[in-house]
This record gives structure tokens, sequence and C-alpha cells, in this order.
């Protein structure tokens, strides 16, 4: 028997994969904007699309959002993708609820941190690390002391050979979703580490 191939999408579903690719990239849905709508506004959006598809000029009382933003076509496929393309990214939504999320940053008395969902990683383990940002869809940057902070509070934490790095405010990486993982010692001084979501719909 011959080897089973790698799925291939068909026109129907590679439109709706795209049309969910377009609203991210043109539209500015990002992730972190879904994962607002926790109470089924995706879903309702998708099923007026679909109930009035190829109907323009109408509107639906169970529309979830301004009634502007509601914008059906004389051309009925493509309103059906339109409604395919919200109901995958509340799939999306509801698959991303299980991973880690944002937390209240509660740093300890060394001015430390270590998301509360975050697993405990030794320092040899760098590839079962990786795998676990990829598993989570992680962007994931490392932000040190040294070349971070101010240089009076970088001296300040190099010259006092004390390990509190309190007074130290990480800065967050340019871009919206960041949220910190942990800040901690090395070698090198103190570190944080800041993760966001990867938009891959």
């Amino acid at each position: 028997m011959p080897e089973k191939s790698g799925i291939t999408l068909n026109r129907a579903a590679l439109a709706v994969v795209l049309e969910r690719q377009r609203q991210v990239s043109d539209e500015g849905y990002s992730l972190n904007r879904d994962d607002d709508y926790a109470s089924g506004e995706l879903a309702r959006a998708a099923s007026v699309y679909a109930r009035l598809s190829g109907q323009p000029g109408t509107m639906s009382t169970d529309w979830p959002w301004a009634p502007e933003t509601f914008k059906p076509s004389a051309d009925r496929r493509r309103d059906l993708v339109k409604a395919g393309a919200l109901i995958l990214a509340e799939i999306e939504r509801l698959d991303r609820q299980s991973l880690i999320k944002p937390a209240v940053v509660r740093r300890d008395e060394y001015g430390m941190f270590q998301h509360p969902d975050l697993p405990d990683f030794d320092e040899g383990d760098v590839e079962k690390s990786k795998a676990w940002v990829s598993q989570q869809g992680l962007e994931v940057v490392r932000v040190e002391l040294e070349t971070d902070a101010p240089e009076d509070i970088a001296e300040r934490y190099f010259e006092s050979g004390a390990p509190d790095c309190s007074y130290w405010e990480p800065s967050k990486p340019d871009g919206e979703g960041w949220f910190c993982l942990a800040i901690y010692d090395t070698d090198d001084g103190p570190s944080c580490w800041w993760g966001r979501r990867v938009v891959t719909p």
C-alpha cells in the first residue's frame, strides 16, 4: 500500500485559512483580542454570516459587535468563507485556554519571579525548554540587566555583589501581547524572559 501523504487543503478549506490569516494581518484581529471574546462572540458572528450570506444590506440583532463591522456581500461563498474563518478563530481560542497566560508579576525579595505555570527547567534542559516554547506557541525574548538597565542601575547591581535586582524593571519588547515568564539569576547577572503568543491561524 502506498504511504499516506500529508494533508492537502482543498480549495474551500484553503480559502477559510487564508481568510483567517487576512483577518489577523489586515483587520488586526490578533489572538490577544480573540481571547477577550469569551462569551461566544466569534461563533455568533460566524452564524450571522452563514445565515445572511449573499444578502448585502441585511443585519441581525445576533451580531455581537458594532453594526458597521458586519459586511455581508452579494457573494454567498465569500460570506460563508468569512463564517468559516470566524469558526476557526473560535476553535483556536478554545484550544488556547489550556495554554500559559499572563499572570500578575509578584517578585520575591531579590526581585526574582517565575510564572506559576512555567515548568522548572534545569540549566541543561535547553532542548526541553525549546520544545515547551514550541508546544505553547510562544515567541520568547530574553532581556539581560547588564545590557537593558540604565547605567546607574547596572553599576548598582554589579558593584553591590548582592543578589537583589528588585530595583530593575526589565524593558518589554516592542509590540503587543508580551508578558513576563521569569526573572532569574544567571552567571552573567539577572535576565528576564518575555513571551507572547505567536499568531498562527
